[in-house]
């Protein structure tokens, strides 16, 4: 994993103090090797971490042995092995030993044809001399970051903004703060910054080196394989979802500098953790995050992991302090709020075992493939709320059970704002300017007919890239390269394929991915409450010398959000909750949150180093 900039304008030479500046923006995701291509008319900087064929052969920007291309490239191709067996049978000659090269000469091999044939999570730029054009792409669900500034005649493309704010004044896109305030994520092509654009997933951009718009291609849709086959009988769904499974983690355990686990205690950590000691044939290092006795500690389920499996294991414990301390940073290295707080506790868990390895094997993305939160299990009475509420005016119904939840969902989609775990009708009355319109969730819900289907698709489409940048963006600040091994093509196809009554029959959460682990895992850990790391925020915003000092710049007369509340509202909140009447409150974690977000724009000098921390015991 690594880090990428480029700039296209014709005839321009870009000026040293630009390319260097993103070099330090970007010295975090590839602190091995650094290097540059500029010619007149574009310019490109890459940051290297070192893990397949770590040698300095590698390193890029990479050029084909006739000049005609060159490519930078972020992420791990993880079939490269089986492309570069087809490429050599066709006459193509290798250098190196790594998948860039692998995607350079099948770039010259099959053209833009490659990306039909790649299996991992990447993004790149590629400047193709012959054909007068550069080609960006970035991986179909969008694990790998990819963003886009066209500002004054320049087209330019980053792994992260920082390089990009350069060009532009960074001002708040307020359609994203809309959505931040209501979802902790904006989806789509919202980046949170006007002017900005994150590139979808699965998208490849074509830039004319000679001048002209950039065309924009669609070459894979991940919700074009959510194509539920009701015929298929149980014991082969199940079959081929666990065969899929053990293949994807088998893919994502190549490295040449090791890996190890982030292990949280759930189901899906814990499954990655087995199938990957079992496919490993050796020990392997596990870190997790531990809250200490504090109930929400996972702990208890985690040591049967460990002992069933022998990992080399390592607890950092993470207190309201040490959250709080390090807030700051890991919001400018989202470069927008934390979609959620264990960013911070996961920016700081890569700290730790940066010291051990720079690859990390996770968890994340099993919810959304296997139907994994409470709103799977509520499927039917969401999709009743939904039926009745476009019949009957429900805003006129009494704020009292039964009625509580068709209010709430009044004049919004179900299968959309089901995901939201805060009151946001409350955060709507407190920014009446500020609710969200019809984005990139609704237009993934209005797809599909079948509820569980609407579901998936906004999981998929939108909650699913927040967690996807949060674990690039976290570990990246630690020069970790985290892995995703439920996020693979090859399993999405299996998995959406699914019928809809093995995969979410109502009632229960993944219960496919459950009888599956049984296989694996101890059966109190998988039959038990689900926490996913949920984090005491109430309780450790009451603590004036942790979280709580942050409650004071909501309220400062330099405050950003208080512009867009009526004058003297944000006050009235933040005075009640610490009188202790939270009663009817917006989320006063995520008020927090995007104002100190809102204090850090415009900043965009370079990421100051991570600080020095003990070693994990």
């Amino acid at each position: 994993m690594c880090g990428l900039a480029a700039f296209f304008e014709p005839g321009r030479t870009f000026p040293e103090h630009l390319l260097a500046g993103a070099d330090a923006d970007l010295f975090h995701r590839g602190p091995d090797s650094g290097g540059r291509a500029a010619e007149p008319g574009w310019a490109m900087v890459f940051r290297r971490l070192a893990i397949m064929d770590p040698g300095h052969g590698a390193d890029q920007p990479m050029n084909d042995e006739q000049g005609r291309c060159t490519l930078v490239f972020n992420g791990e191709i993880y079939n490269f092995r089986e492309l570069r067996a087809h490429l050599e049978a066709a006459g193509a000659r290798f250098r190196t030993n790594g998948d860039t090269e692998v995607l350079l000469q099948g770039y010259l091999h099959w053209g833009t044809g490659i990306l039909d044939r790649l299996e991992g999570m990447y993004a790149f730029v590629l400047v193709d001399r012959r054909e007068g054009v550069a080609l960006a792409a970035r991986d179909p669900f969008g694990i790998k970051p990819l963003y886009l500034c066209e500002s004054g005649g320049v087209t330019a493309l980053a792994s992260e903004m920082r390089p990009l704010c350069r060009l532009i004044e960074p001002r708040v896109d307020e359609a994203a703060l809309a959505e931040l305030l209501t979802f902790n994520w904006a989806a789509g092509a919202l980046s949170n910054v006007t002017g900005i654009e994150r590139v979808p997933g699965g998208t490849l951009l074509t830039i004319p080196l000679r001048g002209g718009p950039v065309r924009r291609t669609r070459f894979l849709d991940v919700l074009s394989t959510l194509k539920p086959d009701a015929s298929m009988p149980p014991g082969k769904a199940e079959s081929e979802a666990q065969s899929a499974i053990e293949d994807s983690v088998r893919g994502h355990l190549m490295s040449d500098v090791g890996y190890t686990l982030q292990l949280s205690g759930g189901i899906d950590s814990s499954l990655i953790a087995a199938l990957a000691s079992e496919a490993a044939g050796t020990q392997i290092s596990s870190y997790a995050v531990s809250l200490g006795d504090h109930p929400f500690d996972e702990g208890e389920y985690r040591k049967s992991v460990v002992k069933r499996y022998g990992l080399d294991h390592h607890e950092i414990e993470i207190g309201g302090h040490a959250f709080a301390d390090a807030l700051p940073r890991a919001i400018r290295h989202m470069e927008g709020p934390v979609p959620h707080g264990g960013c911070v506790t996961l920016m700081l868990l890569c700290d730790r075992l940066r010291e051990a390895s720079k690859v990390v094997l996770t968890g994340e993305g099993a919810d959304e493939m296997f139907g994994g939160y409470l709103r799977y299990a509520n499927w039917r009475k969401l999709a009743m709320q939904d039926l009745v509420g476009k019949i009957l005016p429900v805003r006129f119904l009494p704020p009292v059970r039964p009625f509580l939840g068709l209010r709430q969902f009044a004049g919004f989609d179900p299968a959309v704002y089901a995901s939201i775990y805060h009151d946001f009708p409350k955060m709507h009355a407190l920014f009446p300017g500020l609710v969200p319109k019809p984005g990139a969730r609704e237009t993934a819900s209005r797809r599909f007919s079948d509820f569980r289907d609407r579901l998936f698709a906004v999981d998929q489409i939108g909650y699913l890239e927040s967690l996807l940048v949060r674990q690039d963006k976290m570990s990246m600040a630690a020069s970790v390269e985290a892995r995703v091994p439920f996020v693979h093509m090859p399993l999405a196809r299996t998995v959406n394929a699914i019928p809809r009554h093995i995969r979410a029959p109502g009632g229960v959460t993944k219960p496919l991915l459950k009888k599956i682990a049984g296989r694996f895992l101890d059966s109190a850990l998988i039959h038990r409450r689900k926490i996913g790391l949920w984090l005491p925020y109430d309780e450790w915003l009451s603590t004036s010398d942790g979280l709580g000092r942050y409650l004071d710049v909501l309220t400062a007369s330099d405050g950003c959000l208080r512009s867009y509340a009526e004058k003297g509202a944000l006050d009235k909140v933040v005075e009640r909750f610490r009188s202790g009447d939270r009663r009817d409150l917006p989320s006063m974690w995520t008020l927090v949150n995007v104002e100190l977000w809102l204090r850090s724009l415009g900043k965009v000098e370079a990421a100051p180093p991570r600080p020095a921390l003990a070693r994990a015991s």
